[in-house]
This record gives structure tokens, C-alpha cells and sequence, in this order.
């Protein structure tokens, strides 16, 4: 493959698209470089093997000509170059009768005019926000339900796709965040917030709903973490007869013993799961590990979800590692989140690893009492997988961090030495991040009362199972979670690897509803967007562009390190409105 790239005047623009076009080149997207006064715009193309990429520099308050009459598929890109660069496009074709299109210049700027006057119209989108999410939660609708100041409708939209809406507005990723338009000007919309005070608002008591008559079909789900409960919870309300397995004593999973009470307080977490439980009326059945699916099959059960999580840790594998006083970051949480217990990790603590593990063990540390806790990571800053708001958490509490450094071994005593050899970054791997490379003679020395282990870990499936595994070790599904067992479906972290609660939320809802068809139902609805729905818009955007965002109540640093208290304090009615508010409803008009 070859990378051509051509400088084009404005007035050769045209006639090179029209060489592209009898090429078959393929239009791929648009870019700009801002130049000042000025923007590079970079269409790029693909041709055969090869890629071209056209550049045109204009001035920012002069309009470029649309490349839509010859390459259609430009406009969404063109579009989009309008919100994030101030570009000025003029001859925007109407695409898809103009249900697409930016009504702010479309009357003056587009052939839409003779055909719509000067009335505003446009249509729906699901917004970004919501195409970010991997529960496709309808985002712009339970933010205008709270600004309306229905939040039980909000909660029954919220509860539509993710049926752990308390726990999620504490833990949740909220990718939805990053697809928010407003996020460019760091103002996102702080939908996990909005989230967390819909569910505080409606309590996490059971709710008196309707529950589909009896099929009589029994499904087994193996495994209490957010994938097996949602997958309860949604194959109970469509009438089968659930019955979760869990090795452990009380449901959770990684959810209960991986996340801090500071975070996730567990009374809320059994609070809200039982309550789930009871709507679907689905049985639990804790203390039991199940080793022989087939053995269930015999039973009498019809169905069986698999999510049994990712419960193996990662080893070093350096010298020392099994020393005293090095323990794994499952082994310290699980202590602390699930038996309550307060174990002595001395003054001075070493966390190894970048997660979110990591963060949090580095977080509970210092509420034991440590006050020299250091975070080692073998990449950079900008390649850890923890997210930046836990880490920047972490940093107010007094935690420290030192990057680029890979451990050697470690040298047990009366306290641990920890060798490291610092690493600079090296070529791309296969994950886009670049490869630590060590720096030949320059190894560090550091002096530690507990070393903690927070790698990650991986998935164990018992071979007893029968199920077909990858060269990883994850249950291979189809894209219907089907395994290769007939009847047997998988999903969350035991399919994909660690990943973020709301994804095994999404994976328990689509393999409940692959179950319920495969057992002669209709299965889950799945969002549609009307694109024949026209509709004004309903917002002032100019009114809403300089909204603050809300500031966040927490508990005092000083005060939070002394114990396990929530440190979040969540939204008053009067917070929520005006956070909601700040909504742009990019579902109505991108």
C-alpha cells in the first residue's frame, strides 16, 4: 500500500474528484489542520491498495465548496468538519431527503431552501452519547426526563437496557461521556452522575411490575456478576424460570470484591441486585460451583448462561514474587470490599500495574493507614488503561506514581526490595501502544513494607465444562453468545476478558434475549431510529452553549482517607436539573 499526498488549489478541486471518481476511488473522511487564520482540509481516498489524501488550504471565513455532487458519502464528514473545525461549507446536497443534515445553515447554504422555506425542520438521531454506550441506553431521553422532573420515567428508561442503575451511576466507565459533543470543550455532560441520582431518587427497592406469564422453560445461569444477574433478571421478567449459581456466598462478582466501598458502597450493591432478583423472581443460589453444564442439561434446565468471569491473577513472573509481604491485588480487595477486614500493609506500599485494580488497591492502601504509596507502571502516563478520573482521585489522597519502570525481582527481608529496570518506549505493539524498552544499566532500587501485585487477571474455564476456548483461554461465542455447546450461551468477562461493568450488563441483555428466542419467544426490542420523523428542534442551542458544568460535592481529602465512606455525594434535585439542562439533544439535530 502506498500513501499519495497532493496539494490542490481551489480552482482544480473539482476536475482532480472527477479523475478520482473514474478511478472508483472510495471517499473516506475529511480532516483540517488549524493553521491560524487559516485551515488545511484533507480529504483522503481510498484507490485500490492505495490511499490518496488531497489537501486544501482556505481561509477560516471563506466557504469551501462541498464535495457531495461527486462524492456523496462526504457528507456526514463535511457535516461534522462544520461543529469541530468552524468550517465553512457551502452546496451541501441534500442527502437522504435532508433528514441528516445541520439545520443551522441548511436554509441559506443547501438546495434544501426551495423545498423547506424558512421552516426549521430536522430529525432524530440516537446521539453520540448513546451510540458511545455499550448498552445503547437512551441518554438524551432520561436527561430530558430529568430536566422535566419525572425521574421515575428516567429510571424506567435507564432500566429498559442496564438494570443496575445505582451501581452503574457510581462505577460506570461512562463512555458515554467521551462521545459527548461538549466533551471537546472539557464540558461534557456528567450522565453517570444524572444516572446515580435517578436510582438515589427512586430508592433500589423492588418495583411492582409485571412479570410475562410462565413459559414453563427453566434457564440455570452460572456465575452472580453484572452479566449472569442482568441475564437473570431480563430472561425472568420475559416468564422463564431462573436459578443463578454462585460459587461465592453473596452476589457481585468483581463488583463486590474488586470495586472500593469508597466507590461502591455494598449495601447499595445488595440492595439493588436483590431487588432485581425479586422482579424477575428468579432463585439464587449461593455456595455452589458448578463443574459439569451437562450434568444441568440433565436436569431438566433448557438454557444455560455462562459468565463466570475472570478469576485467575496474573503472575509476575520474576523472582521473589511469592515473598512475605507480597500479596495480589484480588487477595488485599477481597479482604477489605467482601469480609470487612483491615489488614496491616505497613507505611510504606508498592503498587505494580496501571488498571483500575491497581488504582483502587493504591486508594484502599492509604485508608489502612499507609502513607508512602507508590504506583509502578511499565508504560507511560498516557497508555494506562485506568481511567483518569480515578487516577487524578488517587493523586489528590497522596498516592504517587512512577512510569516507565519494569520489575526485575524481588529481594525479601525485614522489609522488601523491589528492583526495577526503567524502560523507554520503543515501536508501536499490537495494541497501538508503544513497547517499553529498557534502558540498558539503569535499574531502581525501592525499600517497601507490602508489595502488591495488580496485573489483571485472567479466565479459568474448567475443561469439565466442554466448551470451546480460544489460544487466551476465553469461551468462544458467536454473535448471538451461543457457545460450542448446544445450549449454552456465554458472556462478560469469561468471553471478552476483563472489561468495564456495562459492557457484561450488554452481554447478559443480548444473550437473554438470543435464549429467549432459542426457547420460542420474541426476544429484547432494539432501538430504532425513525428517520421519517420530522420534528422541530427542541432546544435553544445558543441558549445552552455556556452552561458550567456542575460541580461535584465529595467528602474532604483529609477526612476521606481516615475511612471507607463514599467519597462521591451525588446530585441534589436542584444540581440535577441544572446539569441536565446543559444537554445540547444532539439526538434531534447533529
Amino acid at each position: 500500500m502506498t500513501v499519495q499526498n497532493t496539494d490542490v488549489d481551489s480552482s482544480y478541486l473539482f476536475s482532480t474528484l472527477e479523475e478520482l471518481r473514474a478511478q472508483d476511488a472510495r471517499f473516506l473522511t475529511l480532516t483540517a489542520l488549524d493553521r491560524g487564520d487559516e485551515l488545511d482540509v484533507i480529504y483522503h481516498f481510498e484507490r485500490g491498495q492505495d490511499v490518496v489524501n488531497l489537501r486544501l488550504r482556505t481561509r477560516k471565513d471563506q466557504p469551501v465548496e462541498s464535495i457531495t455532487s461527486v462524492f456523496g458519502a462526504a457528507f456526514l464528514a463535511e457535516n461534522e468538519a462544520q461543529d469541530l473545525f468552524n468550517l465553512k461549507v457551502s452546496g451541501l446536497n441534500v442527502d437522504f431527503g435532508g433528514r441528516m443534515l445541520r439545520i443551522e445553515s441548511a436554509i441559506e447554504t443547501t438546495l434544501l431552501k426551495p423545498a423547506m422555506g424558512e421552516r426549521p425542520t430536522t430529525t432524530r438521531f440516537q446521539g453520540r452519547c448513546r451510540d458511545e454506550c455499550p448498552g445503547l441506553v437512551n441518554i438524551p431521553l432520561y436527561l430530558q426526563q430529568i430536566a422535566a422532573g419525572d425521574t421515575l420515567g428516567a429510571y424506567e428508561t435507564i432500566m429498559e437496557r442496564a438494570p443496575l442503575p445505582a451501581i452503574l451511576g457510581r462505577v460506570c466507565s461512562a463512555l458515554c461521556q467521551i462521545g459527548c459533543r461538549q466533551e471537546k470543550n472539557e464540558s461534557h455532560l456528567q450522565i453517570r452522575l444524572l444516572k446515580r441520582y435517578v436510582a438515589d431518587s427512586n430508592g433500589n427497592m423492588k418495583r411492582d411490575i409485571e412479570r410475562r406469564k410462565s413459559t414453563g422453560k427453566r434457564v440455570a445461569v452460572v456465575g452472580a456478576g453484572p452479566s449472569g444477574i442482568t441475564a437473570a433478571y431480563y430472561l425472568g421478567l420475559l416468564g422463564h424460570d431462573v436459578t443463578v449459581y454462585e460459587k461465592g456466598e453473596r452476589f457481585g462478582g468483581a463488583m463486590l470484591w474488586g470495586i472500593p466501598k469508597f466507590r461502591l458502597p455494598k449495601g447499595i450493591l445488595q440492595e439493588e441486585v436483590s431487588a432485581r432478583f425479586g422482579e424477575a423472581q428468579a432463585t439464587f443460589v449461593p455456595g455452589v460451583e458448578i463443574d459439569d453444564l451437562d450434568a444441568l442439561l440433565r436436569e431438566g434446565y433448557d438454557a444455560i448462561y455462562v459468565a463466570i468471569g475472570a478469576m485467575s491473577p496474573n503472575a509476575l513472573r520474576i523472582e521473589g514474587e511469592d515473598s512475605p509481604g507480597v500479596i495480589d491485588c484480588m487477595e488485599l480487595l477481597t479482604a477489605v470490599n467482601e469480609r470487612d477486614e483491615t489488614p496491616d500493609v505497613g507505611d510504606s506500599v508498592l503498587i505494580i500495574g496501571g488498571g483500575n485494580a491497581a488504582i483502587d488497591s493504591a486508594r484502599v492502601c492509604r485508608r489502612l493507614g499507609a502513607k508512602d504509596i507508590t504506583v509502578f507502571y511499565r508504560r507511560t502516563e498516557t497508555e494506562m488503561p485506568a481511567l483518569l478520573e480515578d487516577i487524578h482521585a488517587s493523586m489528590r489522597e497522596g498516592v504517587s506514581f512512577d512510569f516507565l519502570s519494569q520489575p526485575l525481582k524481588i529481594i525479601p527481608g525485614e522489609r522488601l526490595t523491589v528492583a526495577f529496570q526503567c524502560m523507554i518506549p520503543g515501536e508501536p505493539d499490537d495494541s497501538g501502544r508503544r513497547r517499553p524498552e529498557p534502558m540498558e544499566g539503569r535499574i531502581l532500587m525501592k525499600e517497601v513494607n507490602t508489595v502488591v501485585k495488580a496485573i489483571g487477571n485472567t479466565v479459568s474455564v474448567p475443561e469439565t465444562f466442554g466448551l470451546e476456548t480460544s489460544r487466551r483461554g476465553w469461551i468462544v461465542v458467536d454473535e448471538e453468545y451461543r457457545t460450542s455447546k448446544e445450549g449454552v450461551w456465554a458472556g462478560g468477562d469469561s468471553v471478552f476478558g476483563p472489561r468495564f461493568v456495562i459492557e457484561a450488563i450488554r452481554d447478559g441483555r443480548k444473550a437473554a434475549s438470543s435464549i429467549d428466542v432459542y426457547l420460542g419467544g420474541e426476544g429484547l426490542r432494539e432501538p430504532i431510529v425513525d428517520l421519517q420523523e420530522f420534528v422541530a428542534r427542541p432546544v435553544d442551542l445558543e441558549d445552552r452553549k455556556d452552561q458550567p458544568m456542575v460541580p461535584v460535592r465529595e467528602l474532604p481529602v483529609d477526612e476521606r482517607v481516615l475511612n471507607f465512606d463514599e467519597v462521591e455525594l451525588g446530585f441534589s434535585p436542584e444540581e440535577a436539573f441544572r446539569e441536565a439542562t446543559r444537554c445540547w439533544r444532539c439526538d434531534w439535530n447533529e
